[in-house]
């Protein structure tokens, strides 16, 4: 693979260590408990019938990457820069035997993004299952006035509940604030007040009465 400071090598030996250093220190301080879930490229709609409206080339292009299945941007950027670079320096070690720096490198960063974008949707969608609703409401409707508790920060872009239903039943949700409302902590008590059925996702704005909702 030649020495990592050469800059074939360092382009991708670099976004690998500081996707590796991001990913351990998000991991220390509790699987996104950061002051700033991110944005990502899942802006939806606002909640009141927009959900239908087509998703823009910015937001198609960062859902190709795994953005906008639940999964904050500061839990998903650190896996695709170490994807990226982890995948550019192995293809780097490959084609360095056969070809010049000059032509490989081009090859090697294109393998790099499909790479990042193979591992970014695997991982979305293992953290949809892990933590999407199970089993899902039969309406996703039902849910609407419903109370529960966030489980990790709910900001205008991502986010996750814990509802529970008029039956009693706890299911857990991706959801997001409403356009304009402030972000949710973990641990707020929440209250679902619309959802994207396009897209599954649900509204939520803080409970009126937090202290009648059952912490889960």
């Amino acid at each position: 693979m030649g020495n990592l400071l050469e800059w074939y090598n360092f382009v991708f030996a670099l976004p690998l260590a500081v996707g590796l250093v991001l990913s351990l220190g998000i991991a220390l301080s509790g699987l996104g408990h950061s002051a700033d879930a991110g944005d990502h490229g899942d802006s939806g709609g606002d909640g009141h019938g927009h959900g239908h409206e087509t998703a823009s080339p910015l937001e198609k292009l960062g859902g190709s990457f795994g953005f906008g299945r639940g999964l904050s941007a500061t839990l998903l950027l650190p896996i695709l820069l170490s994807a990226w670079g982890l995948v550019g320096l192995l293809a780097n070690g490959v084609l360095g035997a056969f070809l010049p720096p000059e032509v490989y490198f081009l090859a090697s960063a294109l393998l790099g993004l499909a790479g990042a974008a193979a591992i970014g949707n695997l991982t979305s969608r293992a953290f949809a299952r892990v933590f999407g609703s199970s089993p899902p409401p039969t309406n996703g409707r039902n849910l609407v006035g419903s109370a529960g508790r966030a489980v990790f920060r709910i900001d205008g872009q991502n986010g996750v509940a814990n509802v529970k239903d008029r039956q009693g039943n706890v299911f857990r949700v991706v959801c997001k604030t409403l356009p304009g409302e402030p972000p949710l902590e973990q641990g707020s008590a929440v209250l679902v007040v619309d959802q994207d059925g396009d897209k599954g996702v649900y509204f939520v704005q803080a409970h009126p009465f937090p202290e009648e909702v059952l912490a889960r």
